[in-house]
């Protein structure tokens, strides 16, 4: 096939193409020119003049006038036109800086259709010392390379085609936008596979530095323990690239903590709220000397009585007089509410309660709030398959609230409460048991068919069949009579979730007998085995394990948390493990603490562990 009648095939198709979708000219020109013609009809001319010249230009210039040509068609999204051009360009005897130039074009053309891999054979150019590329050239042909990595789906060739180019950019801007496509190509890899890249042999100073940076990433999900790994990996790669300009999405979750050096615990020494405050502040500071005993820097701790510092104002005035970095409390729910009213503290403010406001705070509030404990207990049935449920909870305003929040989040999971009980006295349990679980009708049915039958009829009793499963609430002693009540009602084989509150904290396998079965959240502080400096706290107090004990844990974890506020508000996703729970932060600045779950097995509580979906 002759030079010239390829040429004219490839000018045919283009005919062909942009024939078909060029609206008529607007205004007829009697000179030739091209005024007065849609954009298509423009680009036509100027294609043709373009092709025509080239059949008898020389080679260089011909191949030069084809690409241009070719490039005109991309400009206006005729792909298969340009390509067809491209296609024509013989590339043997070409200067090295013009086969780049036409593989670049080629290249694009084909990406532009979606063909990875005929763009990776047009970027595949002869090794040849002529051809060594510039590092400019050699940018734009791996730039391109990877893009074509990323349409193939395949992440170890896209970073490993990006990092070498990444280091011999000049330009910030440009660096900053290849270390970004590094890090999301390598976070698309399994934690396995990062792991085996890492101790491959033959791995560059950079490469082995990115694939270090991405496995402690995945294997460090936890904000703390990650900021920890973060700081060792930044020792021994002080001199890498990521070091000196991390990724954008990383340098969020990697950024500085909060360094405090002066802390007000603003939190009540007198009133109905004292000996509350007394066991949280007792936490608090013996997470403080746990880190002292350790040697880690730990901030001078202001102690200020919420009973005569109480509004917004006393607050402010006291927290620049005494140059207060961040302030810790305060406890009562309308002092938290009034914050939020106020203007901006002039130091941050992590609260020991919540507020009622629903709109974004600038306060953080953080606390034992059971909404959270209802919420998940919604979320674990779910995932367990149950889409009907029952709900049973004290006649009491914290069960209506956990009531509530059990609710909402089980039906914005899809999922349907067939109907939901309060109890009161032990002495009314069954009847509150029996009206939920429909029983009571089944009761009243098999009289009335006896009432009318004139021979005896034997009847037997059914609960509802609606439902799938139980949402409850109770206090350890009524846990231990609702749950028999509720298999003599022919409940037994339904599976119970609960909250924390039918958990003692305390083992005993005689008493706890009877909530066999009974899936519950707790925290770790109860769960788990003991820290630290739980220990610490042991060896002087012997409520550690009550539910009043938890008031520590929230005084441990108040000082454990107040480093990482800023980044866990600013990291979707991130937590760090708590005595209380893992802890995230929303959007509002409201704490989340997602707990640990448990059930009952010959009166013990047995830790579940977590499902494992996935590898991270």
């Amino acid at each position: 096939m002759t030079i010239q009648w390829r040429l004219s095939l490839a000018a045919g198709i283009l005919g062909t193409i942009l024939a078909g979708c060029s609206p008529a000219p607007v205004q007829q020109q009697q000179h030739g020119g091209t005024q007065g013609y849609g954009t298509v009809d423009r680009t036509r001319l100027a294609v043709e003049s373009l092709l025509k010249q080239a059949e008898t230009a020389p080679a260089i210039k011909a191949a030069r006038l084809k690409v241009q040509a070719a490039n005109l068609l991309l400009h206006n999204g005729q792909k298969q036109a340009a390509h067809s051009i491209l296609e024509d360009v013989d590339l043997a005897f070409l200067p090295p800086a013009l086969r780049y130039e036409i593989a670049q074009s080629r290249a694009r053309a084909a990406l532009d259709a979606n063909q990875p891999q005929q763009a990776l054979e047009y970027l595949s150019i002869p090794a040849d010392p002529s051809l060594k590329p510039t590092d400019a050239q050699l940018s734009q042909l791996n730039t391109l390379r990877a893009e074509a990595y990323q349409q193939q789906s395949d992440p170890i060739n896209e970073a490993l085609t990006l990092i070498p180019v990444s280091v011999y950019e000049q330009n910030p801007e440009t660096r900053q936008q290849f270390h970004n496509r590094i890090w999301q190509a390598l976070l698309t890899l399994p934690g396995t596979q990062l792991r085996t890249l890492t101790l491959q042999t033959g791995n560059s100073y950079y490469e082995q530095g990115w694939f270090e940076l991405a496995l402690l990433h995945k294997q460090h999900p936890r904000l703390d323990q990650r900021t920890q790994a973060i700081t060792e990996w930044n020792t021994i790669w002080d001199s890498h690239p990521a070091r000196t300009l991390p990724p954008q999405t990383f340098a969020s979750t990697s950024g500085e903590i909060i360094n405090a050096s002066r802390v007000a615990v603003l939190l009540p020494m007198q009133g109905k709220l004292a000996k509350a405050s007394a066991a949280i502040r007792e936490g608090l500071m013996a997470a403080y000397f746990t880190d002292q005993l350790n040697g880690r820097p730990v901030p001078e701790l202001q102690f200020i009585d919420s009973s005569l510092v109480s509004t917004p104002e006393q607050l402010n005035a006291v927290i620049q007089e005494r140059a207060i970095d961040l302030v810790i409390g305060p406890l009562d729910k309308r002092f938290v509410n009034a914050l939020n009213n106020t203007y901006p503290m002039p130091a941050p403010v992590l609260a020991l309660n919540y507020d009622n406001q629903t709109t974004s705070s600038q306060v953080y509030q953080f606390g034992l709030r059971p909404e959270d404990e209802a919420r998940q207990a919604a979320r674990k049935a779910w995932q367990d398959g149950h889409k009907v449920m029952l709900a049973l909870v004290p006649e009491t305003g914290w069960g209506r609230r956990i009531q509530a929040a059990f609710e909402d989040e089980f039906r914005l999971l899809g999922g349907q409460i067939a109907d939901s009980s309060t109890f009161n006295q032990q002495s009314a349990f069954s009847s509150d048991v029996s009206r939920l679980l429909a029983t009571d009708l089944s009761k009243a049915r098999s009289k009335q068919i006896a009432r009318m039958s004139t021979r005896k009829v034997h009847t037997q009793e059914r609960r509802r069949k609606d439902a799938d499963a139980i949402f409850l609430s109770a206090l350890p002693n009524d846990a231990r009579q609702l749950k028999p009540i509720l298999a003599f009602h022919y409940a037994g084989n339904l599976p119970v979730y609960a909250t924390s509150h039918i958990y003692s904290g305390i083992q005993n396998s005689n008493l706890d007998q009877d909530l066999n079965g009974i899936q519950f959240v707790e925290t770790p502080w109860s769960l788990l085995p003991a820290s630290e400096t739980k220990r610490m706290l042991s060896q002087q107090r012997t409520d550690i394990n009550t539910s009043f004990g938890r008031l520590y844990a929230l005084g441990i974890d108040a000082y454990r948390l107040y480093p990482y506020l800023n980044q866990l508000t600013a990291t979707e996703g991130a937590s760090i493990q708590g005595e209380t729970g893992a802890l995230s932060i929303a959007p509002d600045k409201r704490v989340i603490r997602n707990l640990q779950w448990a059930s009952f097995r010959n009166g013990l509580p047995e830790v579940q562990q977590p499902s494992l979906t996935s590898e991270q």
